[in-house]
């Protein structure tokens, strides 16, 4: 099989399986982007359906149209010497393998990095958030309200309780985006009755926390420790959470114990004074065990996760806006520089026109009269595609004007090759090295 079929049957398998499965009620990892052009407005749902659609159309009769016209296909001598010889260099080559293996595990998408489970067994039954469009409320899971579960609170919540329930949460259990997570405990074993870190290895200097057993958001107890024991101010609460006794500690012993009101011994709760716990607010630190790989912001968001939607959402970007830029850029730049005379005239002075629009006074027009709230990562893209083709046409039309007077363009002509065939089969292929140098480029700029 040709590499031209290969690659075609391989955009129909995309075609036909993103399109099956949105009709289905699936949400497949990468494959569900072709139907994720929505914006906040659930009316706008219906228009996603249709761009979705008529992507995977151009790609299912792009796959068919490349099966039967590519059957012919033969590599050309000199492009299989080139790609032997970029083989031969092995940092680029080894540079272009890591980028293969980043786009594959971005093509992981919800699988790898989302809170919203993979699998949920609960009651003997299955369920699988993730890869499903249908909403599923915290009621089907046992809960009292209709919103949303916690999928990370589930998961803890069935593991305490034992039985057949359990959770399944992909590698980094957070969304990219407005998904806070909750403050971090981390337990400080005390030894010989010094309070250590939390890994054991030296005494604990720092405020912590003695907690509610069956309710962690609840604190009984608050102490300062340096160097493992009690020094300066704790705090124990009642069981309204308000503070009910102050002591002072110096170096592990009482100075000092005083009552803040009436019979308060009796409402503070009795507690383990061994049980302490660290509390970790925003920003925290890298930690396997919390599954913050790369810690949190400010926002208390996972940076890990931050890096892996940004990834995402640059290589869908790159991907549309290289697409329709240079596909559109080639073709009128081409067009331009073959034809020349009134066509290239009248398409110059479409170009100056075009050049001379104010890009950043139309992106507030255009956003003043649709709303923040249903512009979308397609429309962002068509708005700056319409006006990115300008440069790309500008380089097409001098090397296609260059090119048509080289003898091999007058030898097609004489052997009666037609327009098409001398732009896109002769004179394009020797224009490669221009578009090959200015894709890195536009890569880059639609990245920052």
């Amino acid at each position: 099989m040709t590499f031209p079929r290969k690659i075609g049957l391989l955009l129909i398998l995309v075609a036909l399986l993103a399109a099956t499965g949105y009709e289905c009620g699936f949400a497949l990892p990468s494959l569900r982007w072709f139907y994720s052009f929505a914006s906040s407005d659930a009316a706008d749902s219906q228009g996603a359906r249709w761009i979705g659609h008529s992507i995977t159309g151009v790609m299912l009769v792009t796959g068919v149209m490349m099966i039967f016209l590519g059957g012919d296909f033969r590599w050309n001598p000199l492009t299989l010497r080139k790609l032997s010889r970029f083989r031969a260099i092995t940092r680029g080559y080894r540079s272009f393998l890591v980028l293969i293996a980043m786009v594959v595990i971005a093509m992981l998408d919800q699988a790898l990095v989302g809170k919203q489970a993979l699998a949920v067994q609960y009651e003997g039954q299955w369920f699988f958030p993730a890869f499903v469009q249908k909403r599923i409320d915290a009621s089907t899971f046992g809960g009292a309200s209709q919103a949303d579960p916690d999928y990370r609170q589930l998961q803890k919540k069935f593991a305490k309780d034992g039985g057949g329930n359990r959770v399944w949460m992909p590698l980094v259990p957070f969304d990219p985006t407005f998904d806070t997570d909750s403050i971090q405990h981390r337990a400080l074993p005390v030894s010989e009755g010094i309070v250590n870190d939390h890994k054991g290895r030296e005494p604990f200097s720092g405020i912590a926390y003695v907690l509610d057993p069956n309710d962690p958001l609840v604190k009984l107890q608050k102490a300062t420790f340096r160097k493992g024991k009690r020094s300066g101010r704790a705090e124990l609460y009642d069981e309204k959470g308000e503070t009910a006794v102050v002591e002072q500690w110096l170096d592990g012993d009482r100075l000092s114990r005083r009552e803040l009101g009436e019979e308060t011994s009796a409402d503070v709760p009795a507690v383990a004074s061994s049980v302490w716990t660290e509390l970790l607010y925003p920003t925290a630190p890298p930690s396997v065990a919390s599954r913050h790989f790369l810690g949190t912001d400010s926002r208390g968001w996972d940076i890990a996760a931050q890096l892996y939607g940004g990834f995402q959402i640059i290589l869908k970007a790159s991907l549309i806006y290289v697409l329709l830029t240079y596909l559109i850029g080639i073709v009128i730049g081409c067009s331009m520089g073959f034809f020349g005379g009134k066509y290239d005239l009248i398409g110059q002075r479409f170009i100056e026109i075009l050049s001379n629009v104010p890009f950043l006074y139309l992106v507030m027009i255009i956003s003043s009269n649709i709303g923040q709230d249903k512009i979308t990562l397609l429309m962002i893209l068509l708005v700056i595609c319409a006006f990115s083709w300008i440069n790309v046409s500008g380089y097409l039309r001098s090397q296609t004007y260059r090119e048509k007077a080289r003898e091999y363009v007058s030898a097609a002509r004489v052997l009666g090759a037609g327009t098409g065939r001398i732009v896109f089969r002769h004179i394009l292929p020797n224009s490669i090295s221009t578009i090959v140098t200015l894709v890195p480029f536009s890569v880059v700029g639609i990245a920052s």
